[in-house]
């Protein structure tokens, strides 16, 4: 079950890495990286992030683990922001997790997209 403030501290944990990954994380390899949901624990003091990555590979293995090392590499300078950003009396530890679902979405859109293709040729 989630309480109203544990949903309202996971609402501006989003947004707040969602702008830093954008426009304030120098590391190349969380370019792409977007983040899709946050939860955050009962005791507010554990944030986890799922995150999945668009562009030229669409999410491939190779490129998720970079996004995941680029991501562990900036814990420290997102806490450290999230500390100045947000009012709250901890800030949350941040993991971060894969979200392969946007992954799976793409694949089946492309899979029916070639399905539509061929029965218009038939």
């Amino acid at each position: 079950m989630q309480y109203p403030r544990t949903a309202r501290v996971a609402e501006l944990v989003h947004a707040e890495l969602s702008v830093l990954l954008l426009k304030e994380v120098k590391d190349p390899r969380v370019r792409n990286v977007v983040i899709t949901r946050v939860e955050v624990s009962p005791d507010l003091r554990l944030a986890t992030a799922h995150f999945s990555r668009y562009g030229e590979g669409k999410g491939s293995d190779e490129e998720i683990a970079e996004g995941q090392a680029g991501l562990e590499r900036a814990v420290g300078f997102l806490r450290a922001k999230l500390g100045e950003r947000l009012e709250l009396r901890v800030v949350p530890n941040l993991r971060f997790v894969v979200d392969r679902g946007v992954a799976y979405s793409d694949r089946i859109e492309r899979l029916l997209a070639e399905v539509r293709k061929r029965e218009r040729r038939e």
